[in-house]
């Protein structure tokens, strides 16, 4: 029999010993403290103060990047990139998922989601970049503006309220196909076909 066994609070000092062992080995640990790990940058939000200090730090890090993997060329990452926001938020957002995946408090296996995401925005980078008309150099392109027709925009919001409006005998189910023509369309915005 042992002092534990006739003292009653043996579980409660079982415990204590156990959070103490764990509290000496992350003392010990001298790894990153999880609020000291900023999290993602939403550039949108880059404040006009900060946008300097976040530019160069993405650029370092994107040629960085580049030496690291060879295979990373202009048909991935363009020589212009910083000009195509794309880019810029694909490649920022690659690279806090680096920071966070590399940091001192990441499982092991965290690296390999790291490269998993990188194959991702690899992929989605070589897209883009192939869609550019830039080759040594920038080129921007005029992007046609993005405009929508008030007519159609208008048949649609009526015919979606329609489609949603409850009647007897009638099914609540949305219509995920919407009417199959045109006319159809402009019948049910005219309100003479549901």
């Amino acid at each position: 029999m042992t002092d534990r066994d006739l003292d009653g609070d043996g579980e409660a000092n079982d415990q204590a010993e156990a959070l103490a062992v764990l509290a000496a080995m992350f003392a010990g640990h001298g790894g990153t403290d999880l609020d000291q790990i900023a999290g993602p940058v939403l550039w949108p939000a880059v404040a006009a103060a900060d946008a300097a200090q976040q530019w160069s730090e993405l650029r370092d890090w994107v040629e960085a990047l580049i030496r690291r993997f060879a295979h990373v060329d202009h048909h991935v990452i363009p020589l212009c990139w910083w000009r195509h926001n794309e880019h810029v938020e694909a490649l920022l957002a690659l690279r806090d998922h680096e920071r966070m995946c590399y940091s001192d408090t990441s499982p092991p296996s965290a690296a390999v989601e790291w490269h998993r995401a990188f194959r991702d925005i690899e992929g989605r980078l070589r897209e883009w970049t192939s869609a550019l008309p830039c080759g040594s150099h920038h080129d921007p392109r005029p992007r046609p503006p993005r405009t929508v027709v008030e007519d159609e925009w208008a048949a649609f919001v009526a015919e979606d309220a329609t489609v949603r409006a409850p009647s007897k005998g009638r099914r609540t189910e949305p219509n995920t196909e919407g009417p199959a023509s045109d006319s159809d369309r402009q019948a049910v915005a005219a309100g003479k076909i549901r």
